[in-house]
C-alpha cells in the first residue's frame, strides 16, 4: 500500500491539498471553491492617482479595487491610448495580481508581468538569467553551459528565473521546452492586450492545488486521491496537457459509508496542526506561540524523567525537537522571524551539533529558511520568506 498520498477534498467551501506520509501530515493548504485572483492578469482601471503614497488604486472587476504601487508600474502597457511616462485617473492598464488581500490591504498588483511554470519563471521588463538562491553554483553553471546558444536567444524585455525545480534535471530538454511554451505565450499576451478593454482577465493561473502537484519535489508523493470528480477530471486533464510534468495519476474515492474525510481523519488532522501544543514522541513537547511580531516556540521536557544524565537526555530531545519543528513551520506555513527556545545544554558541542543538525533540515524547506544565529541566552533564530497566508488563516472552519 502506498504511504505518501496527496489528498485534494472539498470540505466547507474550500478545497483541501493534504500531503501525507503514512499516517502523518506533512503538508496541508486551503483555497476557496472559487479559486484565487493570484497570478491572473487582468486589463485593469484605474480609478485615482495617490501622489502622496505614489501608487495607483485600479480595479479589475467593477467594486474590486486593488493596490498598485507606481513602482512597480514602469513601461506598462496601457490599452486605450499609448503611454507618454504618466498613469493617469480612467487609464485602462495592464496587471497581475501578486499579493492576496490581507486584513484592511486590497490584493496589490504589479506591471511586471510573469507566468510560472514548473521549472522556470518567464517575465515581463526584467531582462536577463537569474537563478533561485537555493540552486548551487555548480547547478547554475550546468544550466548556463548546457543551454547558452538557447538563452542568447532570449526575446528583448524577457527575463528568465530558472526555479529550484530544475536541480533534479538530468537533460534540460523539459526546461527548454517549457521556457520556449511560457515565453510565447507572455509575448502573444503581451501582443493581445492592447486591443482588450477594461475589466478583461487576460490569463488565468491553473488551480492553486494543481501548482502545488506540479511543483511538489520528486518523491514526496505516490498517489493522488480526491472524491470529487470536477477535481479529478481537472488533474487528469492537466496531466495529459503537461506530460513532462510527471504528474501522478488521480484515484477517484467513491464509498458513501467512510467519506473521504473521515477516512483520514482530515478534521481532526487539521486541528492538530493548528494546536499550539505538540508532543515529542520522547515525551517532550512544544509550545508554538505566533505574535503580531513573530513566533515563539518553546521546547519542554514535558514527561520525561531527568534524574539521570540530564545533558545527554536533554540533547536527544533537542535534536528530536529539530526536525519536529522543522516539519511544523512547512505544515503551519509559519514565517517572518522565529524564535526558538530549546532545552538549555551544558556543552558547546551538543550545541554545535544541534546548530549543524536544524541547518540541514532547514535547507530541505522549499521556501527559503535562513538559520540566523543562537544568542548568548540560547535562543536560536530562523528567518522564513513568506509566500502564502499561514494554515491558521487558510483554515475557514473545522
Amino acid at each position: 500500500m502506498n504511504d505518501r498520498k496527496y489528498v485534494i477534498l472539498k470540505r466547507n467551501h474550500q478545497i483541501l491539498s493534504l500531503l501525507f506520509h503514512g499516517n502523518r501530515l506533512r503538508f496541508a493548504t486551503a483555497e476557496e471553491e472559487e479559486g484565487s485572483v493570484i497570478g491572473n492578469i487582468y486589463v485593469a482601471k484605474v480609478k485615482n492617482i495617490s501622489a502622496n503614497i505614489n501608487a495607483a488604486f485600479v480595479e479589475i472587476a467593477p467594486g474590486f479595487p486593488c493596490f498598485l504601487a507606481l513602482s512597480e508600474a514602469k513601461n506598462p502597457i496601457l490599452t486605450n491610448r499609448s503611454y507618454d511616462g504618466r498613469i493617469l485617473a480612467g487609464d485602462d492598464i495592464v496587471v497581475q495580481i501578486n499579493k492576496d488581500a490581507v486584513k484592511t490591504k486590497q490584493p496589490a498588483a504589479t506591471c511586471a508581468l510573469s507566468l510560472s511554470g514548473k521549472y522556470c519563471v518567464v517575465s515581463l521588463g526584467r531582462p536577463g538569467i537569474a537563478y533561485s538562491s537555493k540552486l548551487s553554483m555548480k547547478v547554475r553553471t550546468r544550466i548556463s553551459e548546457a543551454l547558452k546558444e538557447e538563452f542568447a536567444l532570449l526575446p528583448k524585455g524577457i527575463g528568465t528565473v530558472i526555479r529550484t525545480n530544475a536541480k533534479d534535471l538530468k537533460d534540460y530538454s523539459p526546461l527548454l521546452e517549457e521556457w520556449k511554451e511560457l515565453t510565447a505565450q507572455l509575448k502573444e499576451l503581451a501582443e493581445v492586450s492592447v486591443h482588450r478593454t477594461g475589466y478583461s482577465l487576460l490569463y488565468k493561473k491553473p488551480s492553486d492545488y494543481l501548482i502545488r502537484l506540479r511543483d511538489t519535489y520528486a518523491g514526496q508523493y505516490e498517489e493522488i486521491v480526491t472524491d470529487d470528480e470536477g477535481i479529478y477530471e481537472e488533474i487528469a486533464e492537466y496531466s495529459r496537457l503537461h506530460p513532462a510534468f510527471c504528474i501522478c495519476e488521480a484515484r477517484l474515492y467513491k464509498d458513501a459509508l467512510l467519506p473521504l474525510h473521515k477516512l483520514y481523519s482530515v478534521d481532526a488532522r487539521l486541528k492538530e496542526a493548528l494546536d499550539k501544543k505538540v508532543w515529542l514522541k520522547s515525551g517532550g513537547y512544544l509550545i508554538i506561540e505566533p505574535t503580531e511580531a513573530l513566533t515563539v516556540i518553546d521546547v519542554n521536557t514535558g514527561k520525561v524523567s531527568t534524574k539521570k544524565d540530564d545533558e545527554e537526555t536533554f540533547f536527544r530531545m533537542n535534536m528530536e525537537a529539530a526536525e519536529e519543528i522543522a516539519l511544523q513551520l512547512t505544515l503551519r506555513n509559519i514565517s517572518g522571524i522565529i524564535v526558538i527556545d530549546f532545552i538549555n545544554m551544558r556543552k558547546q558541542e551538543h550545541s554545535d551539533k544541534l546548530m549543524a543538525h536544524f541547518g540541514d533540515l532547514l535547507k530541505r524547506d522549499p521556501v527559503k529558511t535562513n538559520l540566523v544565529d543562537m544568542t548568548v541566552l540560547g535562543l536560536v533564530e530562523v528567518t522564513r520568506m513568506k509566500i502564502n497566508r499561514p494554515l491558521k488563516e487558510q483554515i475557514s472552519q473545522l
